[in-house]
């Protein structure tokens, strides 16, 4: 099922610089990925469903505020190294 939706603006907000099919294919990215942000939509299928290399979706979800799922794997390996090496140190310290 595909859903459609309707906006209402005056039609003198568009001209030959900023046409309304250019406008209605941003508004349709951003929900894309406003639908990636809330969970609703896997990255996979927004990058099939914007016709978008990884990378080009990538880019895109950063300027969106989106962190990419590799870069919250990164974020979280990270921290789980640090807790790791931390109870290492503490862990080989000499008890008093």
């Amino acid at each position: 099922m595909i859903v459609n939706f309707k906006i209402d603006l005056p039609d003198d907000l568009f001209d030959a610089q900023f046409t309304e099919s250019n406008f209605a294919a941003r508004v349709r990215e951003l929900a894309i990925l406003e639908l990636v942000r809330l969970k609703r939509l896997h990255e996979h299928e927004a990058k099939e469903m914007l016709s978008l290399e990884r990378y080009e979706l990538v880019e895109r979800m950063k300027a969106a505020g989106i962190a990419p799922t590799e870069d919250v794997f990164a974020e979280i390996k990270g921290e789980l190294t640090k807790a790791i090496d931390s109870k290492r140190v503490k862990s080989t310290k000499p008890r008093e």
